[in-house]
């Protein structure tokens, strides 16, 4: 993992890096169920999280990991990613961050929060509707991992008041950022 974080892309590799964490976010979008879609009989929405009440957290994320910073994306990018993932801002506008590494620049992956009176429903639905398309998650410890097709996941929890997915091009990257954001 260190010799990961140790890496400099360059401006060409962080610009791919990017891409494809906003892409891998994207796939997961494709499992939201579409306004007036009936719902799945099959899925049962399972809990992904213990419920908690909501309170808008500050840091909304919590202390990142030593080393790092969860910058907030400008305002172009994160239009572009809700848009992507055809996200619902009437909750609240949907906050888009990359973690990066202080000392290097190095844009570790990708962090969307998602407000919502109610999270906890929301992350559950999403899980729902993923498993009801035949893929199998993978339950941590106050977080779930989604699988995406090209072997990558998408970590997928509650923070405070929002349902939050994390996505990296490394998937011990996604692992990493989830356990320092859903420990807390």
């Amino acid at each position: 993992m260190r010799s990961l974080l140790n890496r400099r892309l360059g401006l060409l590799g962080t610009v791919i890096f990017l891409g494809v964490a906003i892409a891998a976010i994207v796939v997961i979008a494709q499992f939201l169920p579409s306004k007036g879609e009936d719902d799945r009989a099959a899925a049962t929405p399972t809990a992904t999280a213990v419920v908690n009440d909501c309170k808008e957290l500050d840091p909304p994320y919590g202390s990142p990991p030593q080393d790092f910073e969860y910058a907030p994306v400008d305002e172009a990018k994160r239009a572009e990613t809700v848009k992507a993932l055809q996200l619902d801002e009437a909750e609240g506008k949907v906050d888009v961050r990359d973690a990066k590494q202080s000392s290097s620049g190095l844009a570790l992956g990708a962090i969307v929060g998602v407000p919502s009176k109610d999270p906890a429903k929301y992350a559950a639905d999403l899980v729902a509707s993923v498993q009801t398309g035949g893929a199998k998650i993978d339950r941590q410890a106050g977080y779930v991992i989604v699988p995406l097709s090209n072997g990558r996941g998408v970590a997928v929890g509650i923070k405070g008041c929002r349902t939050v997915l994390i996505s990296a091009q490394d998937p011990n990257a996604t692992k990493f950022l989830a356990a320092a954001i859903f420990s807390e």
